[in-house]
C-alpha cells in the first residue's frame, strides 16, 4: 500500500480521518506530456466529461471508478509503451460537502500516481453521514417523555424522528473499551462538526460502586445514587461505562436491571476482569489494590441535563438532543450530521500510488480510511504490510485513535518506509480509552516525528516490532482518565528491539484516578532494549520507567519535576508474578536465533544464556534531574535492585535549583550555572528547544489552516543569580561515631601516627611478640583505609582467634578503626543506662544468630539507635568482628571521599552541612545518598577516586562510581 495523507481529521463518529490521494495516471484522454485534471462539485453531474472546471462529475465514487476502467487500464498501458503520458491526474475537488451513500472504494490497482485534492484550497468535507436540516427538529410535546427528562432540560431537549428523514439504520450499541478495538459506533450526532456524546451521569467523572454481593466474579453491584436511580428504572436500553476492576482497562457494559430500592446494577454480561468495590476520591488518587471499582450510567434519557447530550429511543426511531450551540438550539445555519457509513475510504488493492491532501473527512462510525488487511477504529488504519505511508501536516481530533499502522519485514528487517510526520492529534480518545492511541505502530522501522499530540484519555503512542524512530513531538496531557499508563509506552515482549525515544518533549503526565503510577514513557512488563535519549520531561508523576526489562538505555535527558519520582525501575521478572513463560514462548517463536537478527541484536541472541527475566543490561547515565526535596531521582520498586549489573546509574546530575535552567515555566530548558558546568565537562549535548518538537509546517485544510501548536518562545528575561535559592549551610553537626570511621578524631587511640597502618592486640596466644601496638607492614604496603581495616580479621586470626582477645586496626592517616574478634558488638556513646564504650549485642546473638551471620548483626544498628532514642549525639555502630565489617547509625548525612582530583579543598569524611540545610538530606534517605553522584562529579568522575555517602538513620551507603 502506497499512499500519502495531508489533512486534517476531524468530527469523526468512532474513528475516521481527513485526506489527499496522490495517483499517477498515463494519458488515457488523449493528453500528451501534460498533468490530467478530473473535476468533482456536489453540484456536478455524472454524465459529465469532468475535465474542465465548468463541467464536473458528481461524486467521488464515479471519479475512482473513471481511474479504474478497464479503457483507462488499456490506455495507460499503451501510454507507458509510447512514453506519451500526463505526469499525474489530479482529481480536483470543489467546495462543498460530499455525503457518501457508500464506502469511496479503491478496488483495482492503477497505475502511476493520483492525488486527490480540495481545488484551489476550497472547504471540501467528505462524509459518511446524513445532512440533517435544521428545520426538521422540533421541541419535545410528548408529556410522557418531558417527565423522563430532567427538569433543567424539558425546555431545551429537541427531538427528531428518525424515520421521517429517511434514516432506518441506527447501528447497536455493542461493548467497547480495552478488550474492543474493532468496535463500530451506531449512529452518533455532530452539530458544526462538533461530537455530542450519549446522556451520561456523572456528567464528569465516576461514582464508587460500594459492594459487590456475588463477588469479584459475579455481575451485581451496589452504588449511591442520591435516589436518581428511581428514573433510570424506567429505561428501555441503559448501559455502564467504568473501570471495573483496574483503573487500565475501560469497558462498556449492558445493564440487564436496576433495582432502585436497593440501589443494586446487575450487568447483562461479565466484565473482562470482574468487579470490585472503588475507592475513586476526585483529586485525591489512591494506589497499588485500590485502582478501579468506579462507573458512569450511559443512554439513558433521563440523564439528558446538560449542552452537548443526545439519546436514541431506538424503538421508536426518535432522537432527543440538548445542542452544543452558543444559543443551546438550531438555526438554519448550523449543520447537523448524523453518521451513517462504517468506513468512509476503503483501499483493496495494494498497488495503489494514492495522495489524499486538504480535505476533512468525518462522520464515519468506524475508520476514515481503511484497507483490506486492517481491523480496528481509528481514523487511518493500515497493517499486514503497509509500505511507503506517510501521514503528514493533517489534523486529527474526536476520534477513538489516530493512526494504526504496520509495516516492513521482519524476516529481513526491510523498513516500511512509513512517516508520521507534522500532525495535530487530540482528543482522540473521544469514546473509549484503553484502545484509543494517537499513534499504534507495528512492523519495522516507523518514524513519528515532528507531532503534537494532547489530551488523551490513556496512551498517546504504542509501539510494537523493531527499529522504529519517536523523536522531536511534543505530547502532553496523556493518561487523564486512567492509571498505569504511558504517554509512550510498549511491553511485555523481548525481542522488539532496536527502537529510539529521543529529542520529545514530554510533560503533564499526570494521575487523577487510584491505580499504579503513570509515566512519560513506560516499559511495561519486561520489555526490553529501548533507547531513551535527548528528551525533556517535565510536571510528570514518573518521567520514565524500567518494568523489569533488559537492556533498557536511558541518558542525555532532561528530567525536571517529577511529582512522585523520576525513574522507577523493578525486578518483576525476578518473583512469581513476572511473565518469563509467555516471553520465553514468544522469544522461541520469533526469528532471534537467524543470522540477521543476531548481527543486529547480539544481547538478544544470548538472552536464553543467563537468568532472562532479570533486569540486566540496563544503564541510566548522563541524565540531569531536579525535583523538589524529598522526590526520588530514582526509586528501586524491589529489593536487591541496586545491582551494576541490573541497573548501572552513574554519572547523573543532580540540580538543585530551578536557577539551573533558563526558564522552566517557558519550557526553556537551556542550561546554566552548576548544570552547565556539567554539561560541558561531559559534553551534554544542548536540550531540545520547544521550538523544535512538534509540527513544523501549518497543519490541516487550507480552509480551515491551523498553525502549529504555539510553541513558547525564547524568553528574554534575565534568570535569577545561580544558586539564590540556597541558604547558608549548617554550623553544627552531629557527633562522629564513638569508634573511629575517619568521620571524626580517635580519640581513643590519639597516640597513633598519622602515617601507615596500626595494630593494637590485647591477645594473641599463637605469636605472643605480636601483642602490644606495633606498625603493621601489610597494611601500610596496601596504602589504603579499605585494605588496612581488613588486616584486624586477618591477624585476629593468625592469632588463634581466641574468644578472649581482639584486634584493633587503626589507619594512621584518618585515625578510621575497626576491632576484630568473635560475636556481633555494639560500639556507643550510651544508651538509656548503658555506658559508653564497647559490649557484645547479646539479644540479636540470641535470637538472631548474629554471632555467624553478618547482615544480621550489621542490620542492628539503625534499629538499636531508633530504641535509643535517635539522639544526634549518640550515634551506635554495629561490628561483626570476625570481618572487623562496621556498620554506623546516627543523625545526618555524611561523605567520605578520599581523593578528589579535581578538588583538593574536597576530602576526608563529613558531615554534609550543605545539603542539610539545603536539601533536608538528614530527613531523606535518597536526598543524602544522590550526593554521592554530585561530590564524585565535582571532583573530576575519576573511576579510581570513589565517593560515599552514608545516611545514618537507616545505616544506608552509597558510592560512586
Amino acid at each position: 500500500m502506497y499512499f500519502s495523507v495531508f489533512q486534517r481529521v476531524s468530527s469523526l463518529s468512532f474513528c475516521q480521518h481527513l485526506s489527499v490521494i496522490w495517483f499517477v495516471l498515463w494519458s488515457q484522454w488523449g493528453t500528451e506530456g501534460a498533468v490530467v485534471h478530473l473535476y468533482v462539485s456536489p453540484s456536478g453531474s455524472d454524465s459529465n466529461t469532468g475535465l474542465q472546471s465548468s463541467t464536473p462529475v458528481k461524486s467521488l465514487q464515479h471519479a475512482v471508478d473513471l481511474l479504474q476502467s478497464r479503457d483507462i487500464q488499456g490506455n495507460m498501458y499503451r501510454c507507458a509503451v509510447s512514453f506519451f503520458c500526463p505526469q499525474a491526474i489530479f482529481v480536483e475537488l470543489m467546495q462543498g460537502y460530499y455525503d457518501l451513500t457508500s464506502t469511496l472504494t479503491f478496488a483495482h490497482a492503477i497505475n502511476g500516481t493520483a492525488v486527490f485534492r480540495a481545488f484551489q484550497g476550497q472547504e471540501v468535507h467528505l462524509t459518511g453521514g446524513r445532512h440533517i436540516l435544521s428545520d426538521h427538529f422540533k421541541h419535545v410535546t410528548d408529556t410522557k417523555i418531558q417527565q423522563r427528562l430532567p427538569e433543567v432540560a424539558r425546555t431545551k431537549v429537541l427531538e427528531l424522528d428518525l424515520t421521517a428523514v429517511g434514516i432506518t439504520n441506527l447501528g447497536s450499541l455493542t461493548p467497547y473499551g480495552m478488550a474492543y478495538s474493532t468496535w463500530t459506533a451506531p449512529l452518533e450526532l455532530f452539530i458544526n462538526g462538533k461530537p455530542l456524546r450519549l446522556a451520561q451521569w456523572p456528567n464528569e467523572k465516576f461514582i464508587n460502586i460500594l459492594s459487590v454481593p456475588d463477588g469479584e466474579k459475579g455481575r451485581r453491584f451496589t452504588y449511591n445514587a442520591g435516589g436518581r436511580d428511581v428514573a433510570w428504572t424506567l429505561e428501555t436500553e441503559p448501559w455502564v461505562y467504568g473501570w471495573w476492576y483496574w483503573s487500565w482497562a475501560d469497558e462498556s457494559l449492558p445493564v440487564a436491571h436496576v433495582d432502585a430500592h436497593n440501589h443494586t446494577i446487575t450487568l447483562a454480561q461479565d466484565s473482562q476482569y470482574g468487579v470490585r468495590v472503588g475507592h475513586y476520591i476526585p483529586g485525591f488518587p489512591t494506589g497499588g489494590s485500590q485502582q478501579g471499582g468506579y462507573f458512569q450510567v450511559i443512554n439513558m434519557l433521563s440523564e439528558l441535563d446538560e449542552p452537548g447530550e443526545y439519546y436514541i429511543d431506538r424503538t421508536n426511531k426518535k432522537l432527543y438532543l440538548w445542542p452544543n450551540t452558543a444559543l443551546q438550539t438550531l438555526t438554519s445555519s448550523d449543520i447537523v450530521y448524523v453518521s451513517i457509513l462504517s468506513r468512509c475510504i476503503r483501499i483493496e488493492s495494494v498497488a495503489q500510488k494514492l495522495n489524499f491532501e486538504d480535505f476533512t473527512v468525518e462522520n464515519c462510525r468506524q475508520h476514515g480510511v481503511h484497507t483490506v488487511l486492517t481491523v480496528g477504529s481509528f481514523a487511518i488504519n493500515c497493517e499486514g504490510d503497509c509500505r511507503r505511508v506517510s501521514v503528514l501536516a493533517s489534523e486529527i481530533h474526536d476520534t477513538c485513535g489516530g493512526v494504526h499502522i504496520k509495516g516492513g519485514d521482519p524476516k529481513t528487517l526491510t523498513s516500511s518506509e512509513v512517516l508520521l510526520q507534522d500532525n495535530h492529534v487530540w482528543d482522540f480518545s473521544r469514546t473509549a480509552a484503553v484502545p484509543c492511541r494517537a499513534f499504534d505502530i507495528g512492523g519495522v522501522h516507523v518514524t513519528v516525528s515532528h507531532n503534537y499530540i494532547h489530551h488523551g484519555q490513556y496512551t498517546g503512542i504504542v509501539w510494537s516490532g523493531n527499529d522504529h524512530v519517536i523523536e522531536y513531538n511534543h505530547v502532553h496531557h496523556m493518561c487523564w482518565n486512567s492509571s498505569d499508563c504511558g504517554a509512550i509506552s510498549s511491553g511485555r515482549d523481548w525481542t522488539w528491539r532496536g527502537n529510539i525515544i529521543r529529542k520529545n518533549h514530554i510533560h503533564h503526565t499526570l494521575r487523577y484516578f487510584p491505580g499504579a503510577d503513570v509515566r512519560g514513557i513506560m516499559l511495561d512488563d519486561e520489555y526490553s532494549s529501548v533507547l531513551i535519549e535527548g528528551n525533556i520531561f517535565y510536571d510528570n508523576e514518573v518521567h520514565a520507567n524500567i518494568g523489569g526489562g533488559r537492556d533498557n538505555i536511558i541518558r542525555q535527558n532532561v528530567m525536571y519535576n517529577a511529582t512522585k519520582y523520576s525513574i522507577q525501575v523493578d525486578g518483576r521478572g525476578l518473583g512469581s508474578g513476572g511473565h518469563g513463560v509467555y516471553l520465553t514462548q514468544k522469544l522461541q517463536g520469533s526469528l532471534f536465533n537467524t543470522t540477521l537478527w543476531k548481527t543486529r541484536y547480539p544481547a538478544l541472541a544470548a538472552i536464553l544464556q543467563k537468568h532472562p527475566t532479570a533486569p540486566e543490561g540496563n544503564q541510566i547515565y548522563d541524565n540531569i534531574f531536579y525535583n523538589p526535596i524529598g522526590i526520588k531521582g530514582i526509586q528501586y520498586s524491589g529489593s536487591n535492585l541496586e545491582r551494576k549489573d541490573y541497573f548501572d546509574v552513574h554519572n547523573n546530575f543532580r540540580a538543585y535549583s530551578p536557577g539551573d535552567f533558563w526558564s522552566p515555566k517557558d519550557a526553556d530548558f537551556r542550561l546554566r550555572c552548576n548544570a552547565v558546568q556539567w554539561a560541558d565537562q561531559e559534553q551534554f549535548p544542548s536540550p531540545v528547544s520547544v521550538e523544535d518538537v512538534g509540527p513544523q509546517v501549518p497543519t490541516g485544510p487550507n480552509y480551515l489552516r491551523a498553525r502549529r501548536h504555539p510553541a513558547s518562545a525564547r524568553t528574554t528575561a534575565v534568570p535569577v543569580a545561580c544558586d539564590s535559592s540556597t541558604v547558608a549551610p549548617a554550623t553544627t553537626a552531629p557527633r562522629g561515631s564513638y569508634m573511629p570511621d575517619g568521620s571524626s578524631p580517635n580519640t581513643l587511640y590519639p597516640n597513633i601516627p598519622k602515617e601507615g597502618c596500626w595494630f593494637v592486640v590485647d591477645h594473641c596466644p599463637k605469636a605472643p611478640a605480636a601483642e602490644g601496638t606495633h606498625k603493621d607492614d601489610i597494611g601500610t604496603q596496601a596504602g589504603t583505609e579499605e585494605g588496612c581495616l581488613a588486616r584486624a580479621a586477618q591477624q585476629w586470626r593468625y592469632c588463634g582467634s581466641s574468644p578472649t582477645g581482639q584486634v584493633v586496626a587503626v589507619y594512621g592517616p584518618t585515625g578510621a578503626m575497626t576491632v576484630a574478634g568473635d560475636g556481633c558488638f555494639f560500639a556507643e556513646y550510651g544508651c538509656q543506662t548503658q555506658n559508653p564504650g564497647f559490649h557484645r549485642d547479646t539479644f540479636a546473638e540470641q535470637h538472631q544468630n548474629a554471632s555467624h551471620n553478618e547482615a544480621a548483626c550489621l542490620a542492628r544498628a539503625a534499629p538499636q539507635w531508633a530504641y535509643c532514642g535517635s539522639h544526634a549525639d549518640r550515634p551506635i555502630t554495629s561490628i561483626y568482628r570476625p570481618t572487623g565489617n562496621f556498620r554506623t547509625a546516627g543523625a545526618g548525612c555524611w561523605i567520605k571521599i578520599l581523593s578528589c582530583p579535581a578538588d583538593h579543598t574536597l576530602q576526608g569524611y563529613f558531615y554534609d552541612a550543605w545539603g542539610a540545610t539545603n536539601l533536608a538530606t538528614d530527613r531523606y534517605r535518597d536526598e543524602c545518598l544522590e550526593r554521592a553522584d554530585r561530590f564524585w562529579n565535582q571532583c573530576g568522575s575519576h573511576d579510581n577516586a570513589p565517593v560515599t555517602a552514608f545516611y545514618r538513620p537507616s545505616g544506608a551507603s552509597r558510592t560512586v562510581p
